[in-house]
């Protein structure tokens, strides 16, 4: 019957679980394993309908029920001090009852591992490291002996820490907790004495041990592919290599003794990376065969469909996966499913919303479903919801804390705090690399999102020195990372170090060669810098790498249209929209060239496709309003702008070809009026400064000049090794501004209605757009690209003129 419970808990079914052990429990009140699945469960679901901390009652009397009934239970009485300490936040009751426990079994490993746990995360290291040295005086475990070494390689003492991972080798009772000895002090030789034949031996000292070991074979091959990086060969290929040797060997014996598909997982992993899906696919179907009740190959398989295109199969992968155990990540794929490819448009947001919730359910420390849950609500404009989500889990300690701390950071810079949001990073950093710290872990890997996003925060600010310095520290623990790269080569650009930044580009280029913001930054740098073979080579090997990013075919368009080579031009705007048809700068560039040929017919034709596509595209509207200057309809000219502020209301250009147009009707007050509106909404955009500034001297207003000269100057440094102190603050202007989609107060007058036009503004609810930390790392990376060589968003337009 217990086992009949453990199984209708696993699958969910948590009432039906509840009476079973209760049944259990009648006819022997004093079992203790059932007293203790009962407080567990109990504490989960009561975790799941208050999702909150405090509380604790009907968990808290089962764990005081077991503990009068099974007084002696060590057991019980640890697992009602975690309860306490995780859920109830009563960390001095949690004390009393560690204590307790520790009186029935004085150093019990398990309790003091537990116990040290706690305090260490209360910054108690000390009486950790005591608790967790009188456990290991009374039996070694693996966990024990990882949590001290963790402490002493925190003090920098790395040759206590490799001598007590020694002495405990043949200590530890089981094989398994062998691994972990082995796997810890591998990591530790790679990591901080940088010895990889040391790692590698004592790997395979743990194969030796436990030759079916997937943990082990994984570690392994993980630690080949670094080591072929950092020579500058293929990592997936001599990972790819290992774990095909592993997997042979697995399906060569019949009674296999391991317990878990890992080595297929790894594979296919690998073989995604390599873009061979069908491999992947493959290798994880043998994997499910060998091992059923695996459903993390399951989920593997379902991501696996996802990239192949096939949403049916992938959402019946997912759900196959539920119907054996439920899981968090399974719940996240299926939301996200929902999120991106809806059976029935729109999304079902409640179904979405229950998945998340579902997964948080399961697994309260899980980092993807707090990000992507977080991720959905920022989409559809709840911030505050999606903040709140975001700090539950800090709270929650998650095991995969980069993603969490990333969108909490993306959050406060989206509301423009760009204090605080470089607050959350640092502190993101700093929790990732205590968890990373002993263990080889991919998650480790993840805290590339916090140190990319640090980097372009400081960028953005124009810190550019401290953005170089970020970058720079973060590819010395992160090797052959594009993403840094590039972030690294934008600031040597900024700072006029040509030569280092073409160094910078081509490590990115060769470490990711589909990395197409690199090739679209270098090639914009060459461009600038007048070398326009080069340039072009270089658009052409980055649209080769990667065919479907739009701005490579619209800089490479752009350029031809520049040397008068229409024809050209127009081919390659052409082909950049079959290939990214979405892609609304094409649209722009066409027309333009459409515009120089004379065709505006064809021109208008081009632009009414983009604004089809996106109204809310700022350059469209202002692309429409210089075909209409070109044809004459100066009218039609004025009523556009205004209603592309409508539709764009944060796009700053429109405020400035709109205040210029009113200066040629001699109006100026309501000239300024527009130019001042635009510098408030975004004070980084200098081409207001020059329209105010041309206004100003055109009617010899001294004093606006003065002033106007003097708000710049707060914004603006001539010294790029020197900041602003006002750029981070106008930067979090604009950024506020980015995420309303509202016409700001005092220019609802000014947005009027283009005669019956049906065009309306609609509210950013495009949850479809949802980011993953990588996508999102990309979109700032294009952000600040486009601002970087891109000043004005019309030059596809009046530089082919």
């Amino acid at each position: 019957m217990f086992r009949e419970a453990k199984d209708k808990e696993k699958a969910g079914q948590w009432n039906e679980a509840v009476e079973l052990f209760r049944k259990i429990l009648c006819r022997d009140p004093s079992d203790s394993h059932t007293h203790l699945a009962l407080a567990r469960l109990e504490a989960k679901r009561e975790q799941a309908s208050t999702k909150q901390n405090g509380g604790g009652g009907i968990a808290r009397t089962a764990f005081e029920e077991g503990s009068r009934k099974c007084p002696n239970s060590v057991h019980i009485w640890q697992a009602w001090a975690q309860f306490e300490a995780e859920s109830c936040q009563d960390i001095v009751r949690a004390r009393e009852l560690f204590n307790k426990a520790l009186e029935i079994e004085e150093n019990n490993p398990y309790v003091c591992h537990s116990f040290g746990l706690m305090e260490k995360r209360r910054g108690n290291t000390t009486l950790a490291k005591q608790l967790w040295k009188q456990g290991i005086k009374k039996q070694p475990t693996a966990a024990l002996v990882c949590s001290l070494a963790d402490i002493l390689i925190e003090d920098n003492k790395l040759r206590e820490a490799r001598e007590l991972y020694q002495k405990h080798l043949t200590k530890v009772k089981s094989e398994r907790q062998v691994t972990e000895i082995y796997l810890a002090s591998a990591w530790l030789e790679e990591k901080y004495f940088r010895n990889f034949k040391n790692a590698k031996d004592l790997i395979e000292l743990a194969l030796n041990k436990s030759p079916h070991n997937s943990r082990a074979h994984v570690a392994l091959a993980r630690l080949e592919g670094r080591h072929n990086r950092r020579r500058n060969e293929s990592g997936k290929i001599a990972a790819r290599q290992r774990l095909s040797k592993a997997v042979q060997s697995i399906e060569s014996i019949e009674n296999e003794n391991s317990t878990d598909g890992r080595l297929f997982n790894a594979l296919a992993n690998v073989e995604v990376k390599l873009r061979k899906f069908q491999e992947a696919k493959k290798v994880l179907k043998k994997g499910i065969a060998r091992f059923p009740d695996d459903v993390s190959l399951l989920n593997a398989a379902g991501k696996v469909e996802e990239r192949l295109g096939n949403m049916t199969q992938a959402r019946e992968m997912y759900n196959l996966s539920i119907s054996r155990q439920p899981s968090a990540p399974a719940h996240v794929a299926l939301a996200m499913i929902e999120l991106r490819h809806p059976d029935v448009k729109p999304f079902n947001y409640t179904l979405a919303r229950n998945h998340f919730e579902r997964a948080l359910l399961l697994d309260p420390r899980h980092g993807p479903a707090y990000n992507a849950f977080g991720n959905m609500e920022f989409r559809r404009g709840n911030l505050t919801e999606a903040r709140d989500i975001y700090r539950r889990g800090v709270q929650a300690e998650c095991s995969d804390s980069a993603s969490v701390y990333h969108g909490l950071a993306k959050i406060e810079l989206s509301m423009g705090n760009v204090d605080l949001a470089r607050e959350i990073l640092l502190m993101g950093l700093k929790r990732v690399e205590a968890q990373g710290r002993t263990m080889d872990s991919t998650r480790h890997e993840r805290a590339v999102f916090l140190v990319h996003t640090l980097g372009m925060l400081e960028l953005n600010s124009n810190r550019v020195v401290e953005a170089s310095r970020v970058f720079n520290e973060g590819m010395l623990k992160y090797a052959r990372c594009s993403q840094l790269m590039l972030g690294a080569a934008l600031c040597a650009t900024k700072l006029g170090s040509m030569e280092k930044a073409r160094i910078l580009f081509n490590t990115a280029v060769k470490a990711d060669k589909r990395h197409a913001q690199a090739w679209h930054a270098w090639g914009m740098m060459e461009q600038r810098a007048g070398n326009i073979t080069f340039s072009k080579t270089l658009f052409e090997a980055g649209i080769k790498n990667r065919p479907n990013y739009g701005a490579l075919w619209h800089a490479y368009g752009v350029l031809e249209g520049r040397m008068d080579q229409l024809h050209h031009a127009r081919s390659i705007f052409r082909g950049g929209l079959e290939k990214c048809p979405d892609f609304v700068p094409l649209y722009h560039g066409l027309a333009g060239i459409e515009m120089k040929d004379g065709n505006l017919k064809e021109a208008k034709k081009v632009i009414g496709e983009a604004l089809t596509i996106d109204k809310t595209c700022g350059s469209s509207w202002l692309v429409a309003a210089q075909i209409e200057k070109q044809q004459g309809n100066q009218g039609l000219v004025g009523l556009i702008l205004r209603r592309g502020i409508e539709c764009a209301p944060a796009e700053a250009p429109l405020y400035r070809e709109l205040g210029e147009y009113l200066v040629q009707k001699g109006k100026i007050n309501e000239a300024r009026q527009v130019l001042e509106k635009g510098l408030e909404l975004n004070p980084l955009h200098a081409p207001l400064y020059h329209s105010l500034a041309e206004l100003e001297a055109r009617i010899f207003n001294l004093e606006g000049l003065a002033k106007l000269n003097k708000r710049a100057a707060k914004i603006y440094n001539t010294n790029a090794l020197i900041s602003s102190p006002s750029t981070a603050e106008a930067w979090g202007s604009k950024l506020r501004m980015g995420t309303s989609r509202e016409v700001p107060d005092g220019l609802s007058a000014l947005a009027e209605k283009v005669g019956h036009c049906d065009i309306t503004p609609e509210k950013n609810d495009n949850v479809a757009s949802i980011e993953t930390p990588l996508e999102s790392m990309s979109d700032m990376e294009d952000q600040f690209v486009q601002e970087q060589f891109q000043d004005d968003p019309l030059m596809s337009v009046d530089e082919t003129l």
